[in-house]
């Protein structure tokens, strides 16, 4: 039993640990601290492995630990102009929309693997590959101008396609 029970958390774990990671993101404002604070509670999570209820859902157990080391840390560094309230409130949103989020998240991968390849590649140059809006204007012999238009037919199309596929309704 306790095999199984790992096994489900580490594949839990596996899929939802973006999701762990964007949340604290959302509550801290430096990443080098948010990457830290992540480190933190993927160690956590896997000394208490055997505390997490598998009935349960998953998120927002990771988070709740995910949320305590932010407080643990904002105590230590008060300096963080947020109130303890606001982050409290912060937090509860950010586990009310997680879903939310994830789905759009999942959809717009959808919406960018069905754009034609040159298109993707593009989108993966400027906003994935740490390229820039010049360089691809080189690579394609393209003015910068003309690559920003193209950016935002895509992005205007890449919106109608989550818009579209939320909808109820809507396309899978």
């Amino acid at each position: 039993m306790d095999a199984a029970r790992h096994a489900l958390f580490a594949q839990r774990f596996v899929l939802n640990q973006n999701r762990v990671y964007r949340f604290i993101l959302g509550l801290v404002p430096n990443r080098t601290d948010a990457e830290d604070l992540f480190q933190q509670a993927c160690l956590v999570l896997w000394e208490t492995w055997d505390k997490y209820d598998p009935a349960q859902d998953f998120v927002p157990w990771a988070c709740g630990i995910a949320h305590n080391l932010v407080r643990n840390h904002r105590r230590k560094r008060p300096s963080v102009a947020l109130s303890e309230e606001v982050l409290e409130r912060l937090a509860r949103r950010r586990l009310d929309v997680d879903d939310l989020l994830e789905e759009r998240r999942r959809l717009l991968e959808s919406c960018l693997e069905a754009l034609p390849a040159p298109l993707r590649r593009l989108v993966e140059e400027v906003y994935g590959g740490g390229g820039s809006v010049d360089q691809a204007a080189r690579r394609s012999r393209q003015t910068p101008n003309a690559v920003y238009k193209t950016l935002r037919r895509i992005r205007a199309a890449l919106h109608d396609c989550v818009s579209r596929k939320l909808a109820p309704g809507g396309a899978p």
